[in-house]
C-alpha cells in the first residue's frame, strides 16, 4: 500500500512541477518508467513486487492518461491533490482495475444518484462479497459422493429484477436469511395458521433489519402481497390445472397445462405485476443516503399517498378476486 501511495504522490508532484508545460504526458511517462524499473530491479524484492504489480500498473495508466488529457485540453482544469488522489485511489478500480479516464471518474462522483437501483445493487455487492469471504474461509460447500461442490448462493439478482412472483423476489433477495426465517420462525409459528405465521415471519424480519419505519412498512406490505399472490395463483393453478404457481413447478408436476401460450401469458402478467409492486415499494428509497431523516413514518405515508396507495389497492383487489373464485 505504501509503495502504491508513494507512486501516486510522485506522479502528482511531477504533474504539479510541470503544470505549465505542454509535454506533461511525456515527462510523466518517463518518470513512471524509471520508477517501475528501479522498483523491479533494485528497490523492492521480486515477491513483494509481483503482489502489487497490478495496482502499480493501474496507477501508472491513470496518471499518464490524465497527463496527456491535460496536454490535449480534454481535462480543462488542473486537478487539486484531493481530486487527483481520489481518481488514482478510486475504490472501484484501485485494486483490480480496470483503467478509467478522469472524466469517467468525475461522472461517477458527480453523477445522478440511482436511489432504489443503488439499494438493489448494494445488496447484490454485499451478497457476492459474503459468498467470497465464506469460500475463502473454507465454508459454503456440499459433498456429493466423492465430489466437492462450492455451491453457496446468497442472492439471485435476475430473479429479483425479472421476477416470476413476489414470493420469488423475497426469497432470492437473501437466500440464507430466507431459509433461516422459514426454518426457525415460519415453521415454529405455523400452528397459528398460515397467514398469522407469515405475518410473524415478516415482523421478525423487520425487527432484525432494525427499528426503521420505512423498512418495516415495506416488509409487512410484502407479507400481505406475497400471501395474496400465493393463494390466488394456487387457486388458479388448481382451476386450470396449469403451471402458474408462485414458484416454478417441478418437472414431474401433475398439471395438465405446462407450455401452453396462455400459461406463459398468465405467468408474464404476474411477473409484470411483481415489477409494479417492486417499483411502488422502491419509491421509498428515493432520498440521498445522508438524509436518513426522510425515512420516517411521515415520509413513508406521504410517498405512498402521492401514489394513491396503488400497490395496496391492487393487492386488495387480488384478494377479493381470490375469494370470489
Amino acid at each position: 500500500m505504501i509503495w502504491v501511495i508513494t507512486l501516486s504522490l510522485v506522479c502528482y508532484l511531477i504533474l504539479f512541477l510541470c503544470r505549465r508545460s505542454s509535454n506533461r504526458g511525456v515527462f510523466l511517462s518517463l518518470a513512471i518508467l524509471i520508477y517501475m524499473l528501479m522498483g523491479e530491479l533494485h528497490m523492492i524484492d521480486a515477491e513483494t513486487w509481483h503482489k502489487m504489480r497490478g495496482s502499480q500498473m493501474v496507477v501508472a495508466m491513470k496518471a499518464i492518461s490524465l497527463a496527456f488529457d491535460l496536454d490535449r485540453g480534454v481535462v480543462s482544469s488542473f486537478p487539486t491533490m484531493l481530486e487527483f488522489l481520489g481518481y488514482i485511489c478510486f475504490v472501484g478500480t484501485v485494486i483490480f482495475g480496470p483503467w478509467i479516464s478522469f472524466s469517467s471518474y468525475r461522472d461517477a462522483v458527480d453523477g445522478r444518484k440511482m436511489n432504489a437501483v443503488s439499494f438493489h445493487f448494494s445488496n447484490y455487492f454485499v451478497s457476492y462479497l459474503s459468498e467470497t469471504t465464506m469460500v475463502m474461509a473454507g465454508a459454503g460447500f456440499s459433498e456429493h459422493k466423492d465430489n466437492l461442490k462450492w455451491d453457496i448462493t446468497v442472492a439471485k439478482p435476475l430473479n429479483v429484477e425479472l421476477p416470476r412472483s413476489m414470493v420469488e423476489v423475497v426469497t432470492s433477495w437473501n437466500l440464507p436469511m430466507s431459509r433461516w426465517l422459514n426454518k426457525y420462525v415460519f415453521k415454529n409459528t405455523l400452528k397459528l395458521g398460515t397467514f398469522p405465521a407469515i405475518l410473524v415471519t415478516y415482523t421478525a424480519s423487520a425487527l432484525l433489519h432494525g427499528l426503521s419505519f420505512h423498512l418495516g412498512a415495506v416488509l409487512l406490505s410484502l407479507g400481505f402481497i406475497t400471501y395474496v399472490e400465493h393463494v390466488l395463483r394456487k387457486r388458479l393453478a388448481a382451476i386450470f390445472s396449469a403451471c402458474i404457481l408462485s414458484k416454478r413447478c417441478l418437472n414431474d408436476c401433475k398439471h395438465q397445462n405446462k407450455t401452453n401460450g396462455w400459461v406463459y401469458g398468465i405467468n408474464l402478467f404476474f411477473s409484470a405485476l411483481s415489477i409494479f409492486h417492486l417499483t411502488y415499494l422502491g419509491s421509498l428509497f428515493d432520498l440521498d443516503a445522508e438524509d436518513e431523516k426522510g425515512y420516517l413514518a411521515g415520509h413513508t405515508i406521504q410517498t405512498w399517498s402521492e401514489l394513491n396507495w396503488a400497490s395496496h389497492w391492487v393487492m386488495l383487489g387480488c384478494w377479493v378476486f381470490y375469494w370470489l373464485i
